[in-house]
């Protein structure tokens, strides 16, 4: 029998989180426009970015312990609570001169809480979902976030445009009251409490926490661990590639406009919202063990993207075979993340998910600005022949998904404790 999705609980759920990732989406890209004109240094900014992408790398190990001793429920309603506290400083403070350095220990804090926040919420998906109905679950978080950076900039970007002098504060205020209608949403969400042992001292806890979460995915389950380190490599591999790739290929190697390039970005995160109707779609369908074929396909979509480069193609061709591997690349890796996340919760005992969930994370943190620092390293190298940087990425792709064949096979045919 099947069982309903879109529950009570998973719509108070799915609420809350569409409202607050439009807020947060809304803020920072208002905030990254308010920093460029105020600096206009492109390397400022890049460091103020940084700086605020390393707390997840460290904390988050801490919130998925927090968020298996506490109520989630009130946990992620603080969080957003304590964005929207945030956002009204940011709006105060933005009525000062010389603001700069108060507004960067403010990103900051805001990168602290979602340090927090992302644990919670990943651990809490398999507590108030069905696991028939995990892998959708996860497609539709996955996708009210595409779907949030697709529309938050945007919105950001008009108000900041024409919104007058004052429009960085009524942005700022908008985002408060987005996160505070999202704490009230999570506020009627039932969220099940797990037991575990409780620990004299504050130390002690922490310690007997990461050690039974760190156990747990290298020794007792050693193939998670196996697919968190294949997955924050092939992170590593893909998002910097095009991330960075993208602009700077279109931009200074095929030399078109800007509007080619917010095109291309429409279109990629597009391509992510389709990855998980995709996924939806497949859920109870296609199996965690067929992983590594998603890697193959990603890795001849690469090789259609270098030989776009490779070949004397007039620009606009060159782009559109180009932009249409990335779409492919971003539909099979959107996804792949799902179901490998939705494998990892599965596999992951209850009572530790919010550990497991956030070791996960931090890998990914961590994968990210390192792989970002690489390629943009890698373009400039090889500025006249990028082709060699796609086609060599395309064999560690497809290495990446054979390595991690056998430990698929073994994380599909393991169930939640």
């Amino acid at each position: 029998m099947k069982s309903k999705l879109f529950t009570k609980n998973f719509t108070f759920l799915i609420m809350g989180q569409a409202i607050s990732m439009f807020g947060t989406n809304i803020l920072k890209f208002s905030i990254s426009l308010y920093i460029l004109d105020l600096t206009g240094s492109a390397a400022l900014f890049g460091i103020i970015i940084a700086v605020s992408c390393i707390p997840p790398v460290f904390l988050s190990p801490f919130g998925g312990i927090l968020a298996d001793r506490k109520n989630k429920k009130n946990l992620m309603a603080s969080l957003d609570l304590g964005y929207s506290i945030i956002a009204v400083l940011l709006g105060i403070v933005l009525l000062r001169q010389n603001s700069l350095i108060m507004i960067s220990g403010l990103m900051i804090l805001l990168s602290v809480i979602s340090s927090f926040e992302t644990p919670v919420v990943q651990s809490s998906i398999p507590l108030v979902m069905s696991e028939n109905n995990l892998v959708k679950a996860n497609a539709t978080v996955n996708q009210v976030s595409m779907l949030s950076g697709l529309l938050g900039p945007l919105l950001a970007g008009i108000l900041y445009s024409y919104g007058g002098i004052y429009r960085l504060h009524y942005i700022m205020f908008l985002c408060a009251l987005c996160f505070a209608s999202a704490a009230v949403f999570e506020m009627f969400l039932h969220i099940p409490q797990q037991e575990i042992s409780q620990y004299d001292s504050l130390t002690q806890t922490i310690k007997y926490d990461f050690t039974a979460a760190w156990t747990h995915i290298t020794k007792d389950k050693p193939f998670i661990g196996k697919v968190i380190l294949l997955n924050a490599l092939f992170l590593f591999l893909i998002q910097p590639l095009i991330t960075v790739g993208a602009p700077y290929i279109i931009l200074v190697s095929l030399k078109l406009s800007s509007i080619w390039n917010g095109t291309s970005q429409m279109l990629m995160g597009a391509a992510g919202i389709t990855g998980g109707l995709i996924t939806t779609l497949i859920a109870g369908k296609f199996a965690v063990r067929k992983l590594y074929q998603l890697f193959i396909g990603m890795g001849i979509a690469l090789v259609f993207a270098a030989m776009g480069l490779f070949f004397p193609f007039k620009p606009l061709t060159a782009y559109s075979i180009f932009n249409s591997s990335c779409i492919a690349i971003f539909i099979l890796a959107s996804i792949a993340g799902i179901f490998i996340t939705s494998a990892i919760q599965n596999a992951a005992p209850k009572e530790m998910l919010g550990r497991v969930m956030s070791l996960y994370s931090s890998v990914m943190n961590a994968a990210l600005p390192i792989g970002m620092s690489v390629y943009g390293i890698l373009y400039d190298h090889f500025s006249d022949s990028l082709y060699i940087v796609l086609a060599t990425t395309a064999v560690f792709v497809v290495v990446v998904g054979f390595a991690g064949k056998s430990s698929y096979r073994l994380l599909e045919n393991t169930k939640t404790e």
